[in-house]
Order: structure tokens, then C-alpha cells, then sequence
């Protein structure tokens, strides 16, 4: 049983880990993007907007923000669909497993879902990675006209 509390730990560890760097790549994103609005359109309105806007914004709000920065709509879905996940593992995934007599069924239910889970979130960060890279081409050929 011990094992598997450990297992189950860990796991959760690794996953919070994945949804952190997944915000800071939401964030670089974001942050990248309003620098390129800004050298756009600085010269005719008032753009004042930064990363440090968004530094403290949870997931939720950095998907937000996001989904009106990027047209890729495969990608809002299914980085959407992450939103009730990382909320359990960042407040109740834990919490299964304090004091002595864990919820073993609870262990092993949610161990079989984060399998699938880690999946989904490593994919998930190549893709905004992706995307990312895409932006800074962008960014890099509008600087040049």
C-alpha cells in the first residue's frame, strides 16, 4: 500500500510540474505576443499590455487570454479540456492519500487517468511550443517589413 501512496504521489508531482511549465509557456506566448502588437500598432494607439500582466494569472486565465492570441481551435479545445484536471491535481489530488487508511480505489482509478493525462499534457506543451515558434517567425518577418 505504501508503494502505491508513493507511486500515486510522485505521479502527482510530475503532473503539477507538466502544468507549470505549461502556464509559463502560456505566459511566454502571451507576453511574445503583446511585444509584437505593441511594434505593430504602438505608433497609431496606446498599447500598454506586457507579460507582467499576466505573470500571476492561474491557467484558467492565461487560457483565456490565449484562445483570443491564437487561431489554432484544435488546440483551445483540447488545452480547454485540461482545465478540470489540473484543478484536481492542484487542489484534491493529494489529498487522497494524507493519513493511514488511503482511499486504495480512489489510488488506483486516478493513477490509470494521470497515465493518460501525462500524455495529453506532454503533447499538449509540444504543441504550444509549436505555436510559439510559429509567433517568433512571425514576430521576426514583421520586424523586417
Amino acid at each position: 500500500m505504501k508503494q502505491e501512496q508513493q507511486f500515486y504521489k510522485d505521479r502527482t508531482v510530475g503532473l503539477l510540474t507538466s502544468f507549470q511549465l505549461l502556464e509559463l509557456s502560456l505566459k511566454l506566448y502571451i507576453g511574445t505576443s503583446y511585444d509584437y502588437i505593441n511594434m505593430l500598432v504602438g505608433e497609431h494607439i496606446h498599447f500598454d499590455f506586457s507579460i507582467s500582466d499576466v505573470e500571476n494569472y492561474p491557467l484558467e486565465r492565461l487560457l483565456n487570454v490565449f484562445g483570443k492570441l491564437n487561431g489554432n481551435e484544435d488546440l483551445k479545445k483540447r488545452l480547454n479540456k485540461l482545465r478540470t484536471e489540473r484543478n484536481y491535481i492542484a487542489h484534491e489530488a493529494l489529498i487522497v492519500t494524507v493519513g493511514s487508511n488511503p482511499n486504495m480505489e480512489t489510488l488506483q482509478k486516478k493513477a490509470e487517468d494521470f497515465f493518460y493525462l501525462e500524455d495529453e499534457l506532454s503533447e499538449c506543451l509540444k504543441l504550444v511550443t509549436e505555436e510559439f515558434r510559429k509567433l517568433k517567425v512571425k514576430g521576426e518577418l514583421s520586424r523586417l517589413c
